[in-house]
């Protein structure tokens, strides 16, 4: 009798636990093929890329570093501030996602981890830590992990796990 009580009880927490793992997004689940593509000419025909031109060529010549066959890069843009850009190695345009345009940065210093962007080669899976670029002005700013997919143009929101306020 004993034995089935315990049963019962650990159920509804294994479940729990079951479907909590399967909500977060995974690299493994996002997977795609990676290209070798030897040698990489950004595309500098826009503003926004020739104003960016020397972070954007050291990168490509980097070579590919995310979803596959575009190269991820990211610098700083002040306190608490980073700016990214996607690169195409096929073709070398240049994609400035708003979702990365001057998101917040720090954050992750308390997570205990790294980087504030997180992202393979072989996923199109982008993990942000820290605050996205809507949030920064807000008096009282929501921060934790973005879950964005990026499907050759743009990136889109697939989960948001909020953090609590480092200074609470």
């Amino acid at each position: 009798m004993k034995n089935l009580l315990w049963l019962v009880a650990l159920v509804p927490l294994l479940s729990v636990v079951i479907i909590a793992q399967r909500g977060t997004p995974t690299f493994a689940a996002h997977s795609v093929k990676v290209e070798r593509i030897p040698s990489i000419k950004v595309d500098l025909s826009t503003k926004d890329a020739r104003m960016f031109r020397t972070n954007l060529r050291n990168a490509a010549e980097d070579g590919v570093n995310f979803a596959g066959h575009f190269v991820l890069t990211s610098w700083g843009c002040g306190t608490n501030c980073n700016d990214a850009a996607i690169i195409d190695a096929r073709n070398g345009k240049v994609f400035f996602p708003k979702e990365l345009a001057g998101f917040g940065v720090g954050f992750e210093m308390w997570l205990g981890d790294d980087e504030p962007l997180d992202f393979k080669p072989g996923s199109n899976l982008l993990i942000l830590k820290g605050y996205s670029p809507n949030e920064l002005n807000k008096e009282h700013p929501s921060g934790g992990y973005f879950y964005y997919i990026w499907n050759g143009t743009a990136l889109r929101q697939i989960k948001f796990v909020k953090k609590g306020d480092p200074k609470e």
